[in-house]
């Protein structure tokens, strides 16, 4: 179903804009609230409520669905967060990325309102909460699925020669080049195997990713520092980036991926300052479906999303 972008971001808005609001005037109490919704349904796939309608409100509470087995979202962190969302007075749907992309949001009040922070701090990804509140009289019912916002799997064995990736704590890598000179053909290798559904062509992905040029060491370009959101791009039409067309299909999603692009496979014939270096990528392959076109992902906090169809150096 088309919902056009407006509608779909106002409607998102208007849901986390209300569990802040809510979150500052709900009341507290020592009793077990009235738990009267029940959530079915898999992971990534559309949750089924199941409550009386028109709902009524005793007292606002969160349920953890299920926990995660991810990495934590705590205080700062970047996450993807598929919603769903209903009035309880009739069902009416407030929300739904199920059909889009998820989206994607810091963990802080300013992000996510502070019911719903509150409700996700510390869980791991791959969990799914439940919101219940009255907002101005009107009784809120909210799904959230927990996604990862860096790659989580097993690690690989990486072959001698190439460069060597260590990761913050918050999953930023940080690239060590070896002595030798960069290789004349493009090299792809997984660091991390996530556990996902494998990329095909064509399908919008979100990924985190650095890009280190390999004649200085030099971070030229990343989507890891404070203020960037993760990018995103559809495979197959990765312009310039010829290599992350080869590089990330049939990867799968929770994957991180080393892709050493020479010119040709990297910013060979564009006006980058970089077009004569061989780049080394470090991508993290956060979600993958066939779903909506780049810049339509959700926002950090405002109405600026991940606009644009290519990674691009700061010097560009």
């Amino acid at each position: 179903m088309f919902v056009p972008r407006a509608l779909r971001r106002a409607c998102s808005t208007v849901v986390v804009a209300s569990l802040a609001a809510a979150s500052l005037v709900a009341c507290s109490s020592l009793e077990e609230p009235d738990r009267t919704v029940t959530v079915s349904g898999a992971f990534g796939g559309v949750p089924q409520l199941e409550y009386t309608k028109p709902l009524v409100v005793t007292e606002p509470y969160v349920e953890v669905v299920w926990e995660g087995e991810g990495p934590k979202a705590v205080e700062g962190s970047t996450v993807l967060l598929n919603l769903f969302g209903q009035d309880g007075r009739d069902g009416t749907q407030i929300v739904d990325t199920y059909d889009e992309l998820p989206r994607v949001h810091e963990v802080t009040v300013d992000s996510l309102g502070g019911r719903l922070h509150d409700a996700l701090l510390g869980h791991e990804a791959g969990a799914r909460v439940l919101v219940v509140e009255e907002v101005d009289e009107t009784p809120v019912v909210l799904v959230a699925d927990l996604i990862a916002g860096r790659a989580v799997g097993d690690d690989v064995d990486v072959p001698e020669g190439l460069p060597s990736v260590a990761l913050d704590d918050d999953g930023t890598p940080t690239v060590t080049l070896p002595d030798s000179g960069p290789p004349e053909q493009l090299v792809v290798q997984p660091l991390v195997k996530g556990v996902g559904d494998q990329v095909k062509p064509g399908q919008t992905v979100i990924v985190q990713y650095s890009a280190v040029a390999w004649s200085s060491g030099e971070v030229i370009d990343s989507t890891w520092p404070e203020g960037r959101a993760p990018f995103t791009t559809i495979v197959g039409d990765s312009r310039p980036v010829a290599a992350w067309d080869e590089g990330l299909i049939e990867q799968t999603v929770g994957s991180q991926v080393l892709v050493v692009a020479p010119p040709a496979w990297a910013y060979g014939g564009t006006d980058s300052a970089w077009a004569e270096e061989t780049v080394v990528f470090v991508v993290d392959i956060l979600y993958a479906g066939t779903l909506a076109a780049p810049g339509d992902t959700g926002e950090q906090g405002s109405d600026e999303g991940t606009d644009g169809d290519e990674p691009s150096s700061e010097d560009e």
